[in-house]
C-alpha cells in the first residue's frame, strides 16, 4: 500500500510541476528553464505573502493545483505531444530518480552531519504561521537568522502534500537535486548538438558531461585510486571454506569495499587537511609506491595542524544527503548559466533569439541574486561577479543590454524577499572579509591535486576563445574566482586551522561545477579535435573514478531502512522509541524537553523535531555558531542538565516558566534518577511509560491541563 501511495504522490508532484513548466514555457523559455523558473516563482510568491499572513495547512491546495495543471495540459495539447516536451519530461524524471534514489535507499536523517539541522529548519516552517516562525530549537525566539529559503520550499511542498518533516526533507532533496542536472542537459544540448556526427556520438558526450557533474569527482578522485590500495578479496575469502563461512567472508569483503569507496568519495572533496592527508614518506599497508610522489609531505598550518580545506561539489551532495543550502546554491548557479547559454548564438544558422526572451533572461539573471542571498549567502559574491562579468562581456561583444529589465529583475526579487530581510539582516552575525595569511594558503601540491582537471579546462578554454570568444569570458571568470579563493576568505566564527574551511567548502565546489558546466560543454563541442579529446580524457578520468566509488558504495552498502522516508527508521526500529514518536506526533502542540546529550551532533531534539514540535533547547554549539555569544543558551543547558540530575530547585516553576508540555525520559537518560525527578514534578505532570520490559523507565511526562 505504501508503494502505491508513494508512486501516486510522485506522479501528482510531477503533474503539478509539469503544468507550471508549460505556463512559463509560453514566454519563450526552454522547458528545463521554464520548470526551474515556475518552481522558483511559486515558492517566492508564497514566501512573500506568508510574511504578512500565515496560510496554515495547505492540503486543500493539492486538488486545485492538479485541476489547474489538467486545464493547462488541455489548453496545450499539441505542445504536450511534441517530442521536445516529452524528452524534457523524461530527462527530468531520470534526474529526479537519480537524486531520489540516494534518499530512498539511505533515507535516515541522522545527527552525524547537518541533516538534523536541515530537518529543524524545515520543521520551523511546517506550521504555516506568519513568518518568521517559531525557532523550534530555541523557543520562544523566532527563526529569523538563517538563509533557509530552500527549507521553506520543502516545507511548502510538505504542507501541500501533507508530509511530515522527514518525508518533506527526502522528497524535496530529490526535487532540488534533479533541477541542476536538467539545466546541465540543456546547457550541453545547446552546444554539443553542433558536434558533427550521429546522435549516438552527441548523446554520449552529453552523458559524459552530466556524469562529470553528477558524480562529483575532483582531481583527487583518480589520484586517490593510485595512492591507496583497496581491500584484497583473497584476504577475506580463502580456498576450502564451507558455504556458511564463505558467505560471511564475502559479506565482510563487501563491507570493506563499501568503506573503502566511502573513504574515497569523502577524500575526493575533503582530503586536504583531513586525517588521511598525512606523510607518505614511510610505506604503509594501505598505500602504494606512488603515494609519496602524488602526495608529498606539506608544511604550514596553525598550531601544528594542517589547514582543513574541503571542496564540496554538487555530485558529493547526492552521496552526503544533506538538504543544505549548498544544494540550492548549485541550483541557482546552473539556472544562471542556463539563462546565459540560452541567449548565445553558437551557430550562425540557428534562429535569432527573440527580443522578449533576451529581456526576460536579463531580468531572470538579476532575479537570482536576491534569491541566492536567502538560499546560500556564501556564494552570493560569486554569483554577483559572474553576472557583472557577463554584462561587461556583453558590452564588449556588442550584445544588447536591456537596462530596465536588468535592474527590474533585481528590484522585483529584492521586493519579494524584503519582508524576510527586515529581520534577517538585523540578526546576522558580522562576517568580515580578510586576506589569507601566508601560513594558511593551500600547499601547492594539494592545490594541484585537487584542481588539476579544472586548470586543464581553463587553459584549453583560453585556446578555444580564439573561435568562440565566450570561452575567454568563462576561462577568465573561473580563473579569477579560483585565485580570489586563495587571496581572501570570509571570517566566520570558526578559527585556527578551520579559518578558511567554510569559504573554500562553498566556493571551490561552486567553481568546479561552473567550470565543468561551461567550459566542459564548450570544449566537448569544440571544432578543434585535440581540445575535444583532451576534454573527454579529463572528464572520463574524473567521472570514471568518482562513479566507480559511488556505485561500489551504493551496491555494497546495507540499505537497512530503504523506503522509510520519514527518516527516523534508524531510531524507531525499537518499539519503545517508535511508540513515543507516534504519541508525540498525534499530541497537541507544545514545547518538548529533552536532555542535552552533547553540545552538537547528538540525538538531542529527535523526539520533538521529527514530530514537528519545538524543543526547549537544541544543539547549543550550533546556536552559538548562528548567534555568536549566547550566554542564555548555556545557562539553559546547565538548568536542563540539573533537571535531569534531579538537582534543579523548584523544577515545576521552571517548567511552567518555559511553557514545557512534554518531558522525554529517553533510553540514554539515567534511570537511577527517575524517581528523584518524578517526585518533584508528579503534581503537574502525568507519567506515560513506554518500556514494556520494565528493565528501566522510558517514556514521557505530560503536563496535566
Amino acid at each position: 500500500m505504501y508503494a502505491i501511495y508513494l508512486v501516486f504522490t510522485l506522479l501528482f508532484l510531477w503533474f503539478c510541476i509539469s503544468g507550471g513548466t508549460l505556463v512559463v514555457a509560453r514566454l519563450g523559455a526552454h522547458y528545463a528553464i521554464a520548470r526551474s523558473l515556475a518552481i522558483v516563482v511559486f515558492v517566492t510568491l508564497f514566501f512573500f505573502v506568508e510574511h504578512f499572513i500565515g496560510l496554515g495547512r495547505l492540503h486543500w491546495l493539492l486538488p486545485v493545483l492538479l485541476a489547474a495543471s489538467g486545464y493547462v495540459y488541455w489548453k496545450n495539447k499539441e505542445t504536450v505531444r511534441s517530442q521536445a516536451f516529452v524528452n524534457s519530461e523524461l530527462i527530468f524524471a531520470a534526474a529526479f530518480l537519480y537524486a531520489f534514489m540516494w534518499r530512498f535507499s539511505f533515507p535516515s536523517i541522522t545527527p552525524s552531519s547537518e541533516r538534523l539541522t536541515d530537518l529543524f529548519f524545515i520543521s520551523n516552517y511546517l506550521q504555516g504561521v506568519t513568518l518568521p516562525p517559531l525557532d523550534n530549537w530555541n523557543p520562544p525566539h523566532r527563526f529569523d537568522y538563517y538563509y533557509a529559503f530552500q527549507h521553506y520550499g520543502a516545507a511548502l511542498m510538505g504542507r501541500v502534500f501533507n508530509f511530515g518533516p522527514g518525508t518533506s526533507y527526502n522528497i524535496a532533496f530529490g526535487l532540488l537535486g534533479a533541477l541542476p542536472l536538467t539545466l546541465g542537459v540543456y546547457i550541453a544540448g545547446r552546444v554539443i548538438a553542433l558536434v558533427p556526427g550521429g546522435d549516438l556520438k552527441r548523446n554520449s558526450l552529453i552523458v559524459l558531461f552530466i556524469a562529470t557533474i553528477a558524480f562529483g569527482g575532483t582531481g583527487l578522485s583518480p589520484l586517490l585510486k593510485l595512492a591507496f590500495n583497496g581491500p584484497d578479496k583473497s584476504e577475506y575469502v580463502k580456498p576450502g571454506m564451507n558455504v556458511g563461512v564463505k558467505k560471511q567472508a564475502i559479506d565482510r569483503y563487501r563491507s570493506a569495499q563499501a568503506n573503502h569507496s566511502r573513504d574515497h568519495i569523502i577524500g575526493a572533496v575533503r582530503f586536504i587537511g583531513s586525517d588521511r592527508d598525512v606523510s607518505f614518506a614511510s610505506k604503509s599497508t594501505n598505500t602504494t609506491s606512488l603515494a609519496p610522489l602524488l602526495f608529498p609531505e606539506t608544511s604550514g598550518g596553525v598550531k601544528g595542524k594542517k589547514m582543513v580545506l574541503p571542496a564540496e561539489n554538487l555530485g558529493y551532495q547526492y552521496f552526503l544527503g544533506d538538504y543544505h543550502p549548498t544544494v540550492g546554491g548549485f541550483f541557482l548557479l546552473m539556472l544562471a548559466l542556463a539563462l546565459i547559454f540560452s541567449v548565445v548564438n553558437f551557430d550562425k544558422a540557428s534562429p535569432a533569439i527573440s527580443l522578449r526572451w533576451q529581456r526576460l533572461v536579463q531580468a531572470g539573471l538579476t532575479f537570482t541574486v536576491p534569491l541566492m542571498l536567502i538560499t546560500n549567502t556564501w556564494t552570493l559574491p560569486l554569483l554577483v561577479i559572474l553576472i557583472l562579468g557577463w554584462m561587461i562581456f556583453s558590452w564588449f561583444a556588442k550584445y544588447p543590454i536591456h537596462w530596465v529589465w536588468l535592474l527590474g529583475g533585481g528590484v522585483a526579487g529584492t521586493f519579494l524577499i524584503y519582508p524576510f530581510l527586515v529581520d534577517f539582516l538585523s540578526g546576522s552575525l558580522p562576517t568580515p572579509v580578510k586576506f589569507v595569511q601566508s601560513y594558511a594558503h593551500t600547499p601547492a601540491s594539494r592545490f594541484l591535486a585537487m584542481h588539476w582537471p579544472i586548470l586543464c579546462l581553463l587553459a584549453m578554454g583560453f585556446w578555444e576563445g580564439r573561435t568562440r570568444r565566450v570561452a575567454w569570458y568563462f576561462s577568465a571568470l573561473w580563473l579569477f574566482l579560483l585565485i580570489l579563493s586563495e587571496v581572501i576568505y570570509i571570517d566566520d566564527p570558526t578559527g585556527d586551522h578551520f579559518a578558511r574551511t567554510n569559504t573554500v567548502m562553498k566556493w571551490w565546489g561552486w567553481i568546479h561545477v561552473g567550470v565543468f558546466a561551461t567550459l566542459g560543454a564548450l570544449l566537448l563541442s569544440s571544432v578543434t579535435k585535440w581540445l575535444r579529446w583532451v576534454c573527454v580524457a579529463v572528464m572520463i578520468s574524473v567521472s570514471g573514478a568518482a562513479g566507480y566509488d559511488l556505485f561500489t558504495y551504493y551496491a555494497y552498502s546495507g540499505k537497512y531502512y530503504a523506503g522509510q522516508l520519514h527518516g527516523h527508521g534508524w531510531y524507531t526500529n525499537n518499539a519503545t522509541n517508535r511508540q513515543m514518536f507516534e504519541y508525540l506526533e498525534d499530541a497537541p502542540q507544545g514545547v518538548v524537553l529533552e536532555s542535552i546529550l552533547d553540545n552538537a551532533y547528538s540525538n538531542t531534539s529527535l523526539y520533538g523535531i521529527f514530530n514537528g514540535k519545538p524543543v526547549l533547547l537544541g544543539w547549543p554549539s550550533h546556536l552559538r555558531t548562528w548567534h555568536g555569544d549566547v550566554p542564555r543558551v548555556w545557562i539553559m543547558k546547565e538548568e536542563i542538565d540539573k533537571f535531569y540530575k534531579g538537582e534543579l530547585p523548584s523544577p515545576l516553576a521552571w517548567l511552567r516558566g518555559n511553557q514545557v508540555r512534554y518531558i522525554v525520559f529517553g533510553p540514554k537518560d539515567n534511570d537511577k534518577l527517575f524517581e528523584a525527578i518524578h517526585e518533584k514534578i508528579k503534581g503537574e505532570f502525568a507519567w506515560y511509560e513506554f518500556e514494556h520490559s520494565r528493565r528501566r523507565h522510558t517514556g514521557i511526562w505530560v503536563r496535566v491541563d
